[in-house]
Formats: structure tokens, sequence, C-alpha cells
């Protein structure tokens, strides 16, 4: 059996919420601070998934907007990963959702695997809420732009924790709708 050789890992630049290392000419992206991301929808009168909640967010590659999950880092000044979900999805839609019945942890996923801490996803049903969408463009490439978007359309995203977050919340109402077949 072959033994792994021990990598050399280098900093080669140091930031204030990651750093970028080295290892063997390969460069990393290394968090110091969680996340959180909150994927925000609504149901139909029938149960299915109606609507979900994205943020129009600058692409700094690109130089485009790009739909997103509404995300944020957890500080030390939240109680628990969900007191910081809650926090960032005030942040964005101004909403303080405290009934715990309106959320779930959908799991934490990593966006590549050379992360060293993955992303905790959550959800929040917004149906009957009142929302205010913030589309409008504007100069400041900062400010987020929050829209609810048909979930058909999440499907044609190349934000792969957006893609993840909603299969795994499809996959809640999927395996619901079966259960109450079967018991029926």
């Amino acid at each position: 059996m072959m033994e792994n050789p021990k990598l050399e890992r280098k900093i080669v630049l140091n930031g204030k919420f990651e750093d970028v290392i080295s290892i063997d000419e390969h460069y990393f992206l290394v968090s110091k601070k969680h996340r959180v991301a909150v994927l925000p929808y609504t149901i139909d009168t029938r149960g299915l998934l109606d609507k979900v909640g994205v943020v129009k967010d600058y692409n700094y590659i690109f130089e485009d907007y790009d739909y997103t999950l509404i995300n944020g880092f957890i500080s030390q000044d939240d109680g628990t990963n969900l007191v910081a979900a809650n926090r960032v999805l005030f942040e964005v839609l101004g909403l303080n959702i405290t009934d715990a019945d309106d959320w779930m942890y959908l799991g934490g996923l990593y966006n590549t695997l050379t992360s060293d801490s993955p992303t905790d996803l959550y959800c929040v049903d917004l149906t009957d809420k009142q929302i205010s969408e913030k589309e409008e463009v504007e100069q400041n490439i900062n400010k987020k732009k929050f829209k609810m978007i048909d979930s058909s359309f999440v499907i044609t995203s190349d934000d792969t924790l957006l893609l993840a977050s909603y299969m795994r919340l499809f996959n809640y109402f999927y395996v619901n709708s079966l259960d109450k077949t079967y018991k029926e």
C-alpha cells in the first residue's frame, strides 16, 4: 500500500475571511469563518413548491450579476447557526421569522473538496408572508437584490449551492407526497 507523502502547505495570501494557500503548486481558498445560506420558498394551494427566493449578486469574475442563495458568515454573536440564518434573511428581506416550524435544516455542503468547512443550508417557508422584492438596479454592486422566482427556473442556474439546496428541499416535498399517497 502506497503512503501519502506529506504535502507542503504554504499561505500565499492572508485575508480577513479566507486565506489562499498553495499545496503542490495548486492554489486553494480556505475559509476562516463558517457560512450559512438560506433558501426561502413558498408553496402553492396543492402543497407543491411554487417560488424560491434568490439574490442577484455581483460576480466579480464575469463582471455580471448572477442568482444565488442568500448567504453570509456566522458571527460570534449568533447563538446558533439557525439564528445566523435568520439574521442573514433579515439583512436582505427585513423579515424576522422566529417560528421554528417555518425553518428546515437542509444539511451542510462543501462547495469544493478543498474546503475545510461546509456551508450550512437552511430553507424557510415564506408562504403567506409579506415579501418585498428589491430588484432595482443600483450603482452599488455590494447591494443584494432579492427576488422570488418560479421554482422551475432554478434548474437553469449554474450555482451549485442553489441547485443542491433546491434538490434537497424538493426531495423533502417529494418524500412527503409519497408518504401521504401510501397512507391514503
